[in-house]
């Protein structure tokens, strides 16, 4: 036969095995897409089906891998560049609001995400409120201190708060007259900021769907505990020289106040970043902490349990109020 005869009939054979491959490798493309797809989907159900444990457990890794890794290099246990520590602390710091916007993105979408910092930027609520958030510890902190400075007892030196070492302000500058300056800076650099809106915005809402609003601070104030225990293993930090047990009686206490908060204000999320944030900057600027003195948080346990007598552990007097 002639060759060029039989090139011709080859032709064909080849052009149709040639696009049998390119189908085949279509479809295995397809079904890899559709595999991903459905992965996907799966771990988008799974999120919605127990969002309370996919937010923990995403704030928890954020918070404890970055924050973990400066710990073990306090310690002397693992070597991070220089430049990388304070970057790692920030991030650690704000695991739960990065917890709160992924999981929100990837859930609820653009809709959840407009609701979610529309209920985070909720600034109309009642003056009294901005004034209890604003000056409630302050006044606890003045009141035991007043208590402590009865005849015999403990005197307390409000002219140089622990903000001068902990901003390192020079010599010659009052410190009282950088409170506003250093409480919006509190209040948008980490802690507050950085936390609120993924306890309170996100967490505090699915938690009261199944408990009470006791019940839901009380659980929230254990978790919320917990995931400092990073900052107790890092050298220089608050945490680190404060026994857990009565740091966690204060956590759990201002977690109960912050709840009662909440739920009067129609879920302000703003009005548990300020009132944290006053609590922060009371530890500055007084000599005595709400977070690890002993005195203090017995006085906010103490401002803890009346809010619950008051207004009672159901559901019914702190819910939120609709609207």
């Amino acid at each position: 036969m002639d060759p060029f005869i039989r090139q011709e009939h080859g032709l064909p054979n080849e052009q149709k095995t040639k696009a049998q491959e390119e189908d085949c490798s279509d479809t295995m493309q397809a079904n890899l897409k559709g595999q991903e797809d459905n992965e996907r989907k799966n771990r988008s159900r799974a999120w919605k089906s127990h969002p309370l444990v996919a937010y923990f457990v995403l704030a928890y890794a954020i918070t404890w891998l970055f924050l973990g890794s400066v710990a073990l290099h306090s310690h002397g246990l693992i070597s991070l560049p220089s430049g990388f520590i304070t970057p790692f602390t920030y991030v650690g710091s704000i695991g739960p609001l990065l917890a709160a916007l992924l999981l929100t993105a990837t859930t609820t979408g653009k809709g959840g995400m407009r609701a979610f910092f529309r209920q985070m930027f909720n600034w109309r609520v009642s003056p009294w409120w901005y004034l209890f958030v604003l000056f409630e510890p302050a006044i606890v902190a003045l009141i035991v201190m007043a208590c402590q400075s009865l005849p015999g007892g403990a005197s307390f030196d409000l002219a140089h708060p622990s903000v001068v070492e902990e901003l390192s302000l020079p010599s010659g500058i009052n410190p009282w007259l950088l409170i506003v300056p250093v409480f919006l800076l509190g209040s948008l650099a980490g802690g507050p900021f950085g936390e609120e809106p993924g306890w309170r915005g996100y967490a505090l809402p699915k938690l009261q769907e199944r408990y009470s609003a006791l019940g839901a601070g009380l659980i929230l104030g254990v978790l919320w505990t917990v995931w400092h225990l990073p900052f107790f293993f890092i050298q220089g930090t608050s945490q680190s020289s404060t026994p857990f047990f009565i740091f966690a009686l204060g956590t759990i206490a201002d977690s109960i106040l912050i709840t009662w908060v909440y739920n009067h204000t129609r879920g302000s999320v703003l009005l548990a970043i300020l009132f944290h944030n006053a609590l922060n900057i009371t530890d500055l600027y007084f000599p005595l902490s709400l977070w690890d003195d002993w005195q203090g948080v017995m006085a906010q346990c103490l401002a803890a349990l009346v809010v619950v007598i008051a207004f009672g552990p159901k559901r019914g007097g702190w819910r939120p109020r609709p609207g």
